[in-house]
């Protein structure tokens, strides 16, 4: 029934105009996380992501609704880092509590009783990664005409897209089977970003490259030395100081390979 309802229920969603952009981010994130119809709701917004009709605010929501789904079904209770000043991934992105502090008695904190740890929750979203990851880059690379084609180089919706990526492969995590495949996917969209014209997006495009970096796929990096020239001459040429301070920590990370 969820299967059936979904395509409809994604047109509707994503064309609804004025407020309460939060209802419907939730009612989209529902259809993705829910098991009957999450595999054609992702199918239908990657598809809609650029259709030609859909305004900017609609195909931020489709990042939106990926992202917090891939969070609620890999059960990723601390947000992804973003880079500094972009504030939250999306306004009014689903988002799951954080876990509540164990409690203290007293001065006392050195013991806790066993039934008061929580206990480790399945990554649901590993194995969904191919659905999600790599159709959203196919996509992106292959809007529709007119308008989609603007608004898919529109600088704050590569940003957006840059951190959603990001976000898909820190919650696939290591374990995901599709793990390098969808590594070696954002690896050549990062390069590609890594020199816009824009800071913003050169600042998420680091970030997704940090993403690559945290799920152990650090030795792809050296396979591009496009990637590697860019970092080493940051500190040289880029003008802004948080993508300098970003592409210095990458290096850091990388160095280590070096040395052994």
């Amino acid at each position: 029934e969820l299967r059936r309802l979904a395509a409809p229920l994604v047109a509707r969603l994503l064309r609804l105009e004025g407020d309460g952009a939060q209802p419907r981010l939730k009612a989209l994130v529902s259809l993705l996380v829910a098991d009957g119809s999450r595999r054609s709701a992702a199918q239908l917004l990657i598809s809609e992501f650029a259709a030609e009709d859909l305004s900017l605010a609609g195909r931020l929501l489709v990042l939106d609704a990926l992202a917090g789904a891939a969070r609620e079904l890999s059960n990723n209770v601390e947000l992804p880092e973003l880079p500094e000043d972009q504030g939250s991934y999306a306004a009014g992105a689903a988002q799951k509590p954080k876990a509540p502090e164990l409690g203290t008695f007293g001065k006392t904190r050195r013991f806790a009783s066993a039934t008061r740890v929580p206990e480790s929750l399945p990554n649901r979203f590993a194995s969904e990664l191919r659905y999600f990851l790599m159709p959203l880059v196919a996509r992106w690379q292959q809007p529709d005409q007119g308008c989609a084609r603007w608004a898919t180089s529109e600088a704050t919706l590569v940003a957006a897209l840059l951190r959603c990526l990001g976000v898909l492969l820190e919650c696939a995590g290591c374990a995901s089977p599709d793990r390098d495949a969808a590594a070696s996917e954002c690896l050549a969209v990062s390069s590609e970003a890594l020199t816009h014209a824009d800071p913003h997006v050169r600042r998420c495009s680091l970030f997704l490259l940090s993403r690559v970096l945290l799920v152990g796929c650090e030795l792809m990096v050296f396979e591009r030395p496009e990637i590697l020239s860019e970092l080493e001459a940051s500190p040289f040429r880029e003008g802004d100081e948080t993508c300098r301070r970003m592409a210095a920590g990458i290096l850091a990370c990388l160095s280590k390979y070096t040395l052994l």
